[in-house]
This record gives C-alpha cells, structure tokens and sequence, in this order.
C-alpha cells in the first residue's frame, strides 16, 4: 500500500504540472526545480511540482506547511538543511486533502498539526498517503510561535474541504492558504466537486480585509494580494448571480427548484468581467453549479 501511495502520490503531482496547469504566467512553478522566494527574514515561500509551501525559520525553531508527499518532502528538507542545522519541528497542514498531506513522515519528531476535521478524514484513506499521526488539532483558532515568529493558525469557514486552515503571521502579514483560488484563473471544473462554494467566499472576504504584505496560495507564484482581492470579488459576483436566478426559480418554481435548476444553471450564468480568465468558457458552469448546492445545501 505504501508503494502504491508513493507511486499514485507522484502521479498526483505531475498531473498538477499540467492539468491543474495554473496558465502560462504561473508555468514556472510546474518546473523539476524549486522556486525558492524570500518573503522576509526567515520566511520563505518553496514551490515544486505544482504545490507551493511556506517555510519558517527563527531561532531553534522550523516550521514548514504542505509538505505534499515523501519525495516532495525530501527536497524541502534538504532546502531547510541548507540554511539551518535545526531540524523541522512542526508540520503545519493546510488541509485535508491527500495530495497536500503526504510526506509528514519525511520529518521525524516534528508535531503535525491540522484542523481538528482531519482526522476523521485521515481515517478513511486507502492510499497509504494521510499522516500516521496528527499530533496537534485545533478548532477555531490555534496560535505559537516559531521562535521568535508569532504563527496563527485560523478556521474561518469550510472551504476547499472540511478543514481550511488558514496560517497567518501577523506581524510579517504574511498568510498561506491551499486550493481557494488561483491567480487570473478560474479552478478547472474537475476540482471544484468539494469545494463549498459558499465558505470559499467567506474566507475570501475576510481575507481581503486584512492587512496583508504577501498572500500566499499553495497553487501560484504570485503573493499579491490584490490577487486573493479579485477572486474575492469573483466568487461575490457568481454568488450575487447565482442566489438571484435561484431565488425567481424559487418564486416560479417552488421546491422543485432544488431539482430542476442545476441542469439548466449553467446556460444562464455569464459573467463577462472574467471572460479573459483561463477556463472562463469549459467551468464557469461548474462554477455556477457548485455555488448553487453551497447556497442550497450548505455544501
């Protein structure tokens, strides 16, 4: 199982270099070489083979997000050796999901920490790629420091699965987050199946209102945050239009609304504005789709 899990996990990450794809400006992110970005001292930003992690390092203390899976994990170790001989000692997960959680095991002794909605989903992996242990969980909020790095660890809203973590450093202001939005670039619609919709735009909105220097995202080289800004007024916009033609179906309809609107959804929903975004035209009726059920079904 762990051969196969290695094998699948590897697989996972040559497919986010070209499906998941993120468009000619994020291309080089997707090369067989890390791209290393120091935000500010001691924290860094470490992309390889399509995902993107955050990297910490003051005093004793190490502190690294994401790690993927085991090979992906080795190359950030060797990176974090190559400025300090202090090993990991804490593995900070964005999310749940399998393809981001892989490869904690590459850091002995670090505490892996996650959103107390991991474990019960750790639990149902069959591909030998979800942590062993998690050594730390948290609810709302978890704050610690890293050496001298204040790090919070906050939970605003289901987003791209039951356990979007949001790591801030408050006084660098500086956040990481994973799979909520990309840059100029509409989430191809074969992964958006559990995305709520809904708590995406939450956590965007809250996001955009505070005072930020880099807005890190698992899945783009720029930390703009105006980035994040314009995807927050993405999803505002596909909700706005969304919860209207939902609401007249309603008013026309009744409760069959619920049953007979997601198939006609996506042939009424056009939102001209991101026309020159990649996917515009194969997933914003996914989009529209998937943001109906989260108004609807709160999923």
């Amino acid at each position: 199982m762990k051969k196969f899990g290695n094998i699948f996990a590897a697989a996972l990450i040559a497919l986010a270099s070209l499906t998941i794809g993120f468009g000619e400006p994020n291309r080089a992110h997707a090369q067989d070489e890390p791209l290393i970005n120091e935000l500010t001292d001691g924290v860094y930003q470490w992309m390889l083979g399509g995902y993107g992690s955050l990297v910490v390092i003051s005093g004793n203390d190490v502190m690294v997000t994401d790690p993927s899976q085991d090979q992906r994990a080795a190359a950030m170790k060797e990176f974090v050796a190559s400025l300090t001989n202090n090993p990991v000692n804490y593995v900070v997960l964005s999310h749940e999901h399998y393809d981001h959680v892989g490869g904690t095991g590459v850091f002995e002794n670090a505490k892996v920490i996650c959103h107390v909605n991991c474990q019960p989903l750790f639990d149902l992996d069959v591909l030998g790629m979800a942590p062993k242990k998690v050594d730390e969980t948290f609810t709302d909020m978890k704050s610690f420091k890293v050496g001298e790095i204040d790090v919070e660890l906050h939970f605003i809203a289901p987003g791209d699965g039951d356990a979007t973590t949001v790591v801030y450093l408050p006084e660098q202001k500086i956040i990481f987050t994973a799979d909520l939005y990309e840059d100029r670039m509409i989430t191809h619609k074969n992964f958006v199946d559990d995305k709520n919709f809904t708590g995406t735009r939450k956590i965007l909105n809250t996001l955009s209102e505070w005072d930020l220097n880099h807005a890190v995202n698992a899945h783009s080289v720029s930390t703009d945050p105006q980035v994040l800004r314009d995807n927050a007024e993405y999803y505002n916009d596909l909700f706005d239009v969304v919860l209207a033609i939902f609401q007249k179906a309603l008013a026309d309809e009744g409760y069959m609304a619920f049953y007979t609107l997601p198939d006609r959804l996506p042939a009424m929903v056009s939102l001209p504005k991101y026309k020159d975004w990649q996917n515009y035209d194969g997933s914003l009726g996914r989009h529209a789709v998937r943001m109906f059920a989260s108004i609807a079904h709160a999923d």
